[in-house]
């Protein structure tokens, strides 16, 4: 095992809560939110409504409170750890949809903006995909699937219940994919 010290800028995680990007920061930080996270500790952080930058690589985490798709973008010097919750078997992740369903049609070579909206219709934040002023689209339409399976109708305790997961499990591979063409990897916890 080595040990180390980094010098320079260091790497910033940012990851989603109520809607918007997230960066933790120190108490006292201008423009700062505070709120109470998971362990019930208070946190600080400043919100975002994007991240962008190009594309250094990724990796499918294993972390204490599940899976997160782990996407590392730079720009103007500065590290940044996008993070995307996978969802747990029996549920659905927006967010992890999305991303699995435009990763096909990333340009790596090309900066990547995640933005995330909210639409008031439906009461509901979303993820979107630019790269140069265009959306990535999803590689998976109604009209043509290219392979990924549809939800399934099951009955859960007496109720039935739509199940994403071999649609989850698909998007899965196709993140895994993504980032092996990038030369990144899953890492365990």
């Amino acid at each position: 095992m080595a040990l180390g010290n980094n010098s320079g800028a260091s790497k910033k995680f940012v990851t989603i809560v109520g809607g918007k990007w997230v960066v933790k920061v120190d108490e006292g930080t201008e423009g700062a939110v505070t709120r109470e996270n998971k362990l019930g500790e208070i946190v600080h952080e400043l919100q975002y409504s994007y991240v962008d930058g190009d594309i250094a690589g990724g990796r499918i985490k294993q972390g204490q409170f599940g899976s997160t798709v782990e996407l590392e973008l730079v720009d103007d010097g500065e590290a940044y750890n996008v993070q995307i919750p996978v969802p747990a078997i029996g549920q659905i992740g927006d967010y992890f949809m999305t991303f699995g369903k435009a990763c096909r049609n990333i340009d790596p070579t090309k900066k990547l903006f995640l933005g995330l909206g909210f639409d008031k219709d439906r009461n509901h934040s979303f993820l979107y995909l630019k790269q140069e002023g265009q959306t990535v689209k999803s590689a998976f339409t109604k009209e043509d699937p290219n392979g990924l399976p549809p939800w399934e109708k099951k009955t859960a305790m007496g109720k039935t219940v739509w199940n994403a997961d071999l649609q989850n499990e698909f998007l899965y591979g196709e993140i895994q994919d993504f980032f092996a063409s990038l030369g990144s990897t899953e890492v365990p916890f």
